[in-house]
């Protein structure tokens, strides 16, 4: 239940949020207006259609990475949002995207690359620059996407997909049983959306069950000082009140929910709290508005789940 002694978005600064969403791209508006004005879930298929490539992978959902080209880490997105809005298996969004998940499956390193090689020319975030050792960069992609990819497997199950779910669940629970170490901070919120996804097998979550509060205990920055820079805060992990972390963490959350509304910028957004460097500077211009549009969507949906948004 809400704790009314916490602050809230006061209403005025709710619709500045929404003012500003109408400024961004014609996504995160159409996902503003289906979530909190009721409008129908197809405006935003509609939307999302446009970022769908002819092998039916997406691309251009992570605003860090610039290049045309399909990635896993744009499809998952893509079905988490259509996950979102109540979109089934056979939704004509899904089945591609589904079929570009199998085919995009690096059976040598059992795990799916987070994005495919590219020739670093277009737009990106230096983290996602393309070298030999990428894969090794990214721990073989074991934790990241591969988790994620398989809960959206779960999300939307076909038949064809039913062999690499089998196999790929059987990798993720021969890794949970031996992983002795702690996972890196984009790992541990792969994790942490498997565990939640639907019609995951009972022995898959009792895993994650089993691993996952150590890993969140160690992995979540606990101090409100230093949320403003690169870490792992209590709300990426349970960004939602339904969330099962909730309760393990709830005084960070009730803290990290009074960061969020005290952080918000003068013009209603919020803001990454990243950046590019110096590599492309026009470019992370145009890449920080569309994270703007992103977190501040999410912000708005966070603190209302939390009922923290003023009625």
């Amino acid at each position: 239940m809400p704790n009314h002694h916490s602050l809230r978005l006061p209403h005025e600064t709710f619709q500045r949020a929404a003012a500003f969403l109408q400024t961004t791209r014609p996504l995160e508006q159409a996902q503003f207006t289906f979530h909190f004005e009721q409008s129908p879930a197809a405006a935003v298929a509609e939307q999302l259609a446009a970022f769908q490539n002819a092998d039916g992978g997406f691309t251009g959902l992570e605003a860090d990475f610039g290049a045309p080209v399909s990635s896993v880490l744009s499809t998952c997105h893509a079905l988490r949002i259509l996950q979102d809005i109540g979109a089934g298996s056979d939704h004509p969004l899904v089945l591609p995207a589904l079929r570009y998940l199998v085919v995009s499956y690096d059976q040598a390193l059992n795990a799916w690359p987070i994005i495919p090689p590219h020739d670093n020319s277009h737009p990106h975030a230096p983290w996602w620059h393309y070298s030999e050792n990428f894969a090794e960069q990214f721990g073989r992609f074991q934790d990241n996407p591969r988790p994620d990819a398989l809960g959206c497997l779960y999300a939307f199950p076909i038949p064809a997909t039913e062999k690499l779910r089998t196999q790929v669940t059987r990798a993720i629970s021969s890794r949970l049983n031996a992983a002795s170490e702690d996972v890196e901070m984009h790992g541990l919120v792969c994790y942490v959306r498997l565990h939640r996804a639907p019609g995951l097998p009972d022995e898959l979550r009792a895993l994650l069950a089993r691993r996952l509060p150590g890993w969140i205990d160690r992995g979540v920055e606990r101090d409100p000082a230093k949320w403003t820079g690169y870490g792992l805060r209590p709300l990426d992990v349970a960004p939602d009140a339904a969330s099962p972390w909730h309760e393990q963490l709830a005084p960070d959350i009730a803290r990290n929910l009074d960061f969020l509304i005290a952080h918000q910028a003068p013009d209603g957004s919020w803001m990454p709290h990243w950046s590019w460097g110096d590599a492309f500077p026009q470019a992370w211009e145009a890449s920080r508005r569309k994270w703007q549009a992103v977190l501040t969507l999410g912000a708005l949906r966070t603190l209302r789940s939390y009922g923290r948004l003023e009625t």
